[in-house]
């Protein structure tokens, strides 16, 4: 029998406990010949193996022998001098650390027990399908035809022993038919509400043999995950399985990871394993690199410091090498040294990974790096595959021509799926030839087109017609809203390729967009409707898109409406504020957060999603961020009248935080209107920290330094998140609504835990965004979620309606208040 999610981490910290004997042992020999005749290669090794513990101590749960290795490591960092502060520091460092490694492994072998591991979120899955059924024809043909499918079925002909089964054989899934599920009786009522506890969801397949309203009512009220009645479509049973359990993929992502240190392999393999990777490990650089023409991994993990060729020179060797140089690289190490973390950005164009790193953590960051790894792979082996296509590849870019376009259009359209044609052409592409000549020209389109290709989701694609124009075929762009947003991050990607060349070049582009979803027009028709509305574009110089639809321009139309009059609203005060009530997990109201609102004079209510970019491109939003604040802590100082606790979350931009003078303001309203500075909550959005880039960091240690809180806003919705949660004085997460409205998708669950596991792990405070349903909260506020926000309490409201609420009113919101408040 196949060991369990947690005797597995059980029996890898086991493995751990014993070789912490023998690394003290190793540090303890290398030390005395370090000390008795200032032997620089010992000291080397002492260097090395309190790295191998900075890395792994705290993953195995001992955070103790990651600090007092980290203090060696730090103090072994520094050039060797022979004085005698150095050596006593260095002396008092080993010392500690080898004390601690004796503590730890003498002390668990008297007691034979061992510290916690946190377990991983993400569950190894098992090959285990419990069917109950007292039918045992149907049960004789599921049996072959799920055996054959790689499935174990374990059957039980009635409900008396499934308590026992399910917790000695722990299954993946259990199909049952509806008529065991209807039969009251404290087995199945009492197995039926466990399965509503956090963790305890084992996705449920019911079968019947009616297929009426009442069957599947009754199924749905029992919480199954599919209905199916008989005759059973075996087939299809099997896929409801594999889906459910998310197996049966034919080529899972391939991670090669590259670590000197077996116990940092054993535990991020196992990490790995269990969230979906197929992972490959080596501890030596030779092995990696062999390794590499093997698996074709989709991402290599490295760690920058191992004896004979560190991670770094490894890197350049897979660079160096003409059919490796496109291979994803990511860099880890328990130290912190500047000019590492520099050389791999440059080295890898990756994110360099802090070890020790939670698992949880690990599997976030290299989830987007994988996906974008294969889109890129699957257009070349569809070269190599389709010969007949190298004559119509792009030889400058590798990409398709027209040629391959208009035949995929013709795909598109016969699925009858919706989708956007886009089409982009550089404003005046000639005068970088004529000026700094054509190889320069060449390598800016070069570059362009591989920018563009990040951007790239796994079902799009890009082609390249002659010159400076590209194709862009997206068939996940559905709406107005997703294609503006789409074009808009690739002119900012762009304009920030304009700087990565010898000489300083800038340029600019226009686009031209045409959304689908009749399949009834042809290909050459969505391609001149796509040209035109390129032609439009052109028309002004810089960056502009426009979309071929009338009614669709319609709407630009509108926006440029709101250009023209939003700053007569920013003077005349038009925006008003709206409050949304943020809870604790007992129900009880702790803040509010203020958003803007605008009513037009002639339009009527227009959207924040509409007037916020608007005011942030005409450089206006720092008067509204200051209108909200002088509006929001007025009434947040009468509300604290009956609520001395409560905060206000306000949300600054870009912009605000670029303002030098930002944290006087700050004191400056909190002073006006007599309130402490710690009810104030200033929520951030990564995509602001982006904008804002290093200067923001000062920003907000100086307003951290005054009391205000800092909070992390739309929290998951950007891997590059992890990074600045070490660089900046957050001690919010907002958990953004999107994963929040997904709860009941099993992979959004393990992410949604990960999340708050992260930010328990760094000590933040969480808030859930979007909480809509009763068992969401539940789930959430089972899983340690701190704070909750949405529908399930309260939309936005103005102040004057607040006030009237009967939560309001209470310190406790009671059932009565969230039955008649929902929405």
């Amino acid at each position: 029998m196949p060991l369990g999610d947690e005797s597995k981490w059980q029996a890898m910290q086991q493995s751990y406990r014993v070789n912490l004997r023998q690394k003290g042992e190793r540090l303890q020999h290398y030390w005395q010949q370090y000390i008795a005749n200032n032997n620089l290669e010992a000291r080397i090794e002492v260097k090395r193996l309190s790295h191998q513990l900075t890395g792994s101590g705290a993953i195995y749960g001992y955070q103790d022998i990651t600090d007092t290795a980290r203090q060696l490591m730090d103090l072994l960092y520094l050039p060797f001098n022979d004085e005698l502060t150095q050596r006593i520091n260095e002396h008092n460092a080993f010392t500690e650390l080898l004390e601690r490694l004796k503590e730890t492994y003498q002390s668990l072998e008297q007691s034979g027990t061992s510290p916690a591991i946190e377990p991983s979120p993400f569950n190894g899955i098992q090959q285990k399908v419990l069917l109950i059924e007292q039918d045992s024809s149907s049960t004789s043909q599921l049996h072959h035809s799920i055996r054959d499918s790689g499935f174990h079925l374990i059957r039980l002909a009635d409900m008396a022993d499934l308590v026992h089964t399910i917790q000695h054989e722990q299954p993946a899934a259990i199909i049952c038919d509806l008529s065991f599920i209807t039969v009251k009786n404290n087995t199945t009522e009492s197995w039926l509400a466990s399965r509503k506890q956090p963790g305890k969801h084992i996705p449920l397949i019911l079968i019947a043999g009616d297929n009426d309203f009442d069957a599947r009512l009754a199924a749905t009220r029992a919480g199954c995950n599919h209905f199916m009645h008989k005759p059973l479509d075996v087939p299809q049973l099997i896929n409801h399985l594999k889906k459910l359990l998310n197996v049966g993929k034919n080529d899972p992502y391939r991670i090669l990871l590259v670590d000197d240190d077996a116990d940092v392999l054993r535990f991020y393999r196992q990490a790995l394993s269990m969230g979906g990777y197929k992972v490959y490990t080596a501890s030596k650089a030779k092995q990696a690199f062999d390794l590499l023409y093997k698996i074709d991994p989709e991402l290599v993990i490295i760690d920058v410091n191992m004896p004979d060729c560190s991670g770094l020179e490894l890197g350049q060797i897979i660079r160096q090498n003409h059919e490796l140089s496109d291979t994803p690289l990511m860099f880890m190490s328990a130290d912190s040294h500047t000019d590492e973390k520099m050389a791999a950005v440059n080295l890898a164009g990756d994110e360099f990974i802090q070890k020790p790193i939670a698992p949880w953590r690990l599997l976030m960051t290299v989830e987007a790096r994988v996906k974008r790894s294969r889109l890129l792979k699957q257009q070349k082996r569809a070269v190599i595959q389709r010969p007949e296509l190298v004559q119509h590849i792009d030889t400058l870019t590798a990409l398709p021509t027209l040629w391959q376009l208009k035949r995929d259009l013709t795909d598109k359209l016969k699925q009858q799926l919706p989708f956007c044609l886009i089409k982009m052409d550089l404003d005046q592409f000639h005068l970088i030839n004529d000026v700094y000549g054509h190889a320069t020209g060449d390598l800016v389109l070069q570059t362009i087109a591989w920018q563009l290709a990040q951007l790239l989701k796994e079902d799009d694609r890009l082609y390249r017609e002659n010159g400076d124009e590209f194709w862009l075929l997206c068939q996940n762009i559905n709406t107005l809203e997703l294609a503006a947003q789409y074009t808009e991050q690739m002119l900012l990607r762009l304009e920030h390729t304009s700087t990565n060349f010898d000489v300083s070049i800038h340029f600019s582009a226009s686009v031209g967009l045409c959304l689908v979803a009749d399949a009834n027009k042809q290909v050459e028709e969505i391609m001149q409707h796509t040209s035109t509305a390129l032609y439009e574009a052109k028309k002004k110089a810089g960056h502009q898109y426009r979309f071929y639809d009338p009614e669709q321009q319609h709407k630009i139309d509108l926006r440029m409406q709101l250009t023209h009059t939003i700053r007569q609203a920013i003077t005349q005060r038009q925006f008003s504020c709206a409050y949304q009530a943020i809870l604790s997990e007992k129900k009880q109201l702790m803040s509010f957060e203020v958003l803007a609102r605008w009513h037009h004079q002639e339009l009527g209510i227009i959207s924040p999603a509409q007037f916020i970019p608007i005011l942030e491109e005409q450089g206006l939003i720092s008067f509204l961020t200051q209108q909200i604040l002088d509006t929001g802590l007025a009434q947040l100082k009468v509300w604290r009248q009956q609520h001395p606790n409560l905060q206000l979350n306000v949300n600054f931009s870009a912009q605000d935080l670029l303002d030098p003078e930002l944290t006087n303001k700050l004191l400056k309203h909190m002073k006006q209107h007599q309130l402490p500075h710690s009810c104030l909550i200033v929520e951030i959005t990564e995509s602001i920290l982006i904008q804002a880039g290093s200067s923001a960091i000062d920003q907000l240690n100086h307003i951290a330094n005054h009391g205000f809180s800092i909070a992390l806003d739309d929290f998951g919705t950007g891997y590059s998140s992890l990074s600045y949660l070490d660089k900046f004085p957050v001690t919010k997460l907002k958990i953004d609504r999107s994963f929040v409205q997904r709860i009941d998708d099993s992979q959004q669950d393990k992410l949604v835990l990960a999340i708050i596991h992260l930010a328990q792990d760094l000590g933040l405070e969480t808030t859930a965004e979007g909480v809509e349903t009763k068992h969401q909260f539940d789930y959430l506020k089972a899983s340690g979620c701190q704070r909750f926000q949405g529908y399930l309490f309260s939309k936005p409201l103005p102040a004057e309606s607040i006030a009237k609420t009967a939560w309001f009113q209470s310190t406790k919101l009671d059932e009565q208040t969230n039955t008649n408040y929902h929405k």
